[in-house]
């Protein structure tokens, strides 16, 4: 299960076709009164300033988008597909809003069910290196966070030049980050696929009814407006950002300005690399339980001996804490739970590991992750308007347990895999640990310069030989641990 943009998946030549929602009647639209969950409206803000800074109407749009490709091995029936598109878009409300802005203000409208429609659009037979590029470029340059709409669709159909196959397509979809997290993302995955199988074959899609991110944002907003310079979770950011600015990663220089300047240009590089096989992800999981860990604090111990023991950059000073932002679902109602929208608060951590002792590390980072639990809930926009931060995190750092998403047993038949878009950044270095019934896998993207790519390769690979170290019992994890076997990585 590799997190990479769409250049790292193998597209076939074939037919590409465009699936855009749509509402032919503009009167459809509604006011919507409720109000935007704090992350959503942070985005948005976010979004104008970095539209001011980059150009987003070149030949790829620079657009922020995450998606997922999946295989259907079915027959393409195109009206199947329309209709798959529009139940999937009348079905969460999170993709049938919008909000428009108006100087400082923000408003929202949404449409009803009913409403949607999807508009194909067939550009015609292309070969593999084409369909990529104009992918790139349909998501690129038609999602943003104030045209609707959010999400847009793409089958590759009759693939292969030379042997025609109508047996199977792609779907390739995109949305803004305003309306999925990665989460949804990959819930997306089997409702498209289940309601497809639904309309070409009159099934049972089995999906239960949901809730709506649009009232999950009231009470987010009730929240936030309930925090309060003496709140507990101010206190604990406040401690946590003692220094000024968010803590960096730990073998790249520290920041020299507080806040990362909006005309940062510099385009992310991307990494992914299986960490572990099943039986040793299983291994690591029970060493982490023997210790009271969840796998959470397990990967926070991982990455707090990593930091430990490899080699640090001339000039930087990887003594003291391990401190990165972790993210957590905040999908605590049952209607939530299957619901597209972005459910995701962070919470700051700092492991203070001062051995190379596996079950040391591992106490002290359940210890530190324990000690931030439900903070996720008081949204950080709140709390950084009471603290006066500007600053976006730089080190982050989050695990997701993917084995239960509903369908998650057909992913590798269906050959599916999550989607990106280019970032840009200077300074951010994200890391994403997933945990699949293949095993434990990372994804990375990191500042696009020579010094951080060496960087996070060497960081990767110590995380890698740490898990190894805990899987197979090693009480101290040796900073010249080898690497036994090969694994396959993508870069981007």
């Amino acid at each position: 299960m590799h997190f990479t943009e769409l250049a790292d998946y193998p597209l076939p030549d074939g037919v590409v076709t465009e699936w855009t929602p749509s509402v032919a009647d503009a009167a459809a639209w509604r006011p919507d009164a409720r109000p935007l969950a704090f992350t959503h409206e942070a985005h948005l803000r976010h979004s104008l300033d970095r539209s001011r800074a980059l150009d987003t109407t070149g030949p790829t749009g620079n657009a922020e988008w995450i998606g997922a490709v999946l295989e259907i091995d079915r027959t393409y029936d195109p009206e199947a597909m329309r209709r798959t598109v529009q139940r999937w878009i009348a079905r969460h409300e999170a993709l049938r809003t919008t909000v428009d802005a108006v100087g400082d203000d923000l408003t929202r409208r949404t449409i009803d069910p009913s409403a949607v429609t999807a508009v194909d659009r067939v550009v015609g037979l292309r070969s593999g290196a084409d369909v990529h590029d104009h992918l790139i470029t349909y998501l690129g340059r038609g999602l943003s966070p104030f045209r609707w709409p959010h999400v847009l669709i793409a089958t590759v159909s009759d693939t292969g030049f030379l042997h025609v196959d109508r047996s199977r397509f792609l779907v390739v979809f995109g949305a803004d980050h305003s309306v999925m997290d990665a989460y949804s993302m990959l819930l997306s995955v089997g409702e498209i696929r289940r309601l497809y199988d639904h309309e070409l074959d009159a099934r049972e899609h089995d999906l239960p009814g949901i809730g709506s991110h649009l009232d999950y944002s009231v009470h987010d907003r009730r929240t936030g407006d309930d925090v309060t310079a003496d709140s507990e979770a101010v206190a604990v950011w406040d401690r946590f950002l003692r220094d000024g600015p968010f803590p960096a990663f730990p073998l790249l220089p520290a920041p020299r300005h507080r806040a990362e300047e909006p005309t940062a240009t510099t385009r992310q590089g991307a990494l992914s690399v299986s960490i572990a096989a099943p039986e040793t992800t299983a291994e690591f999981a029970a060493r982490c339980r023997r210790s009271d860990a969840s796998l959470t604090a397990g990967v926070a111990a991982v990455v707090a001996l990593a930091q430990r023991s490899t080699d640090p950059t001339p000039g930087v000073d990887t003594a003291g804490p391990c401190r990165f932002v972790m993210p957590m679902h905040t999908r605590y109602a049952p209607e939530f739970a299957r619901a597209v929208g972005w459910f995701v608060g962070v919470v700051p951590v700092s492991v203070e590991v001062d051995s190379d002792h596996v079950d040391t590390a591992l106490v002290t980072a359940a210890e530190s992750v324990r000690a931030v639990a439900g903070l996720e809930s008081w949204p950080w926009s709140a709390i950084a308007a009471l603290l006066g931060v500007v600053d976006v995190p730089r080190f982050v750092v989050s695990y997701l347990d993917l084995r239960h998403v509903p369908d998650a047993a057909s992913w590798p038949a269906w050959r599916v895999q999550p989607l990106r878009s280019a970032t840009y950044s200077d300074t951010e270095v994200y890391l994403w640990f997933l945990r699949t019934r293949e095993g434990l896998f990372l994804s990375a993207r990191f500042p696009g310069t020579d010094a951080a790519t060496a960087a996070v390769h060497r960081f990767v690979t110590r995380c890698r030989s740490v898990v190894e170290a805990l899987a197979s019992g090693a009480e101290i994890v040796e900073r010249s641990t080898p690497i036994h076997s090969a694994r396959r990585e993508v870069r981007a």
